[in-house]
């Protein structure tokens, strides 16, 4: 369904993404909202995941996702979901940003046709390098 601010609250994110909690506030998930598409899965009344796109400008863009401790359960439902946006999302340079510490978050980028770009130290609020990866 269509991602709404609210849905952040239900999100009991993966390990790899919990210290980044603190910051997923109610203006943060209301600015996600008019950033670009963006979707929640659900699986009953509990929140899966949640996804978009930031559109920075045009023919730039910046994939973005929030996944539950779950999320290995319904990887392949989610996947599919994804990588389908996706073929129907047209942009110049789509980039992902990713812990390169979290090998399945960068196996994910590859699988859905992101390539490594450079490393980025400093990058998140609690100063950790991430990787980017893009897709032209």
């Amino acid at each position: 369904m269509p991602f709404e601010a609210w849905h952040l609250r239900y999100l009991e994110l993966q390990p790899s993404q919990a210290a980044h909690a603190t910051h997923l506030t109610q203006q943060h998930g209301e600015a996600l909202v008019v950033a670009g598409p963006a979707f929640t899965a659900f699986v009953g009344m509990e929140v899966i995941a949640c996804a978009g796109v930031m559109e920075i400008w045009p023919g730039r863009a910046q994939v973005w996702s929030l996944l539950s401790w779950r999320m290995p359960t319904y990887y392949r439902d989610v996947h599919r979901a994804v990588k389908k946006f996706l073929r129907g999302y047209t942009v110049r340079r789509l980039e992902c940003v990713v812990d390169p510490r979290h090998a399945e978050a960068v196996r994910w980028a590859k699988h859905l046709g992101f390539t490594y770009e450079s490393t980025m130290p400093g990058y998140t609020p609690l100063g950790d390098t991430q990787a980017m990866y893009v897709r032209f």
